[in-house]
């Protein structure tokens, strides 16, 4: 009785475990950060704001959509978070106006911490899991 009370324990952890390990991200996923990494990269370095802003702007609905499927608040939350501050950026950009794009690319950023902090698993000092 006592050894089945510990096997069973043993395969509920196991299971447990199996089912919120880390995971490869699809193709489409890896595309989307690497093209968001890239648009955050132009405007750190001033080029292209308003362009680069509005490429993050279409990627965000993509994104959005596939932690929906996977039933993720947090990532929702920050996709949309994320999507805001690009177009707040977007906006600046365009008026000139510069410290509007940095707000706006702050909440760009603390949405993407926000996803990256709860579904993303570094296995290397260039890999990444969702988690």
């Amino acid at each position: 009785m006592k050894l089945t009370k510990i096997l069973l324990a043993g395969c509920v952890a196991m299971s447990f475990g199996i089912a919120h390990a880390a995971e490869d991200a699809p193709a489409d996923h890896k595309q989307w950060m690497k093209d968001l990494g890239s648009a955050m990269g132009q405007i750190r370095k001033g080029v292209d704001v308003e362009q680069n802003a509005a490429k993050m702007v279409a990627v965000m609905p993509e994104v959005k959509a596939f932690w929906a499927k996977r039933t993720s608040d947090v990532a929702v939350k920050t996709c949309d978070d994320s999507a805001n501050g690009a177009k707040q950026a977007a906006a600046a950009a365009k008026a000139g106006d510069q410290p509007g794009v940095t707000a706006g690319m702050k909440l760009v950023g603390a949405g993407c911490k926000g996803c990256h902090d709860v579904h993303r698993e570094k296995i290397s000092d260039t890999e990444y899991k969702i988690k």
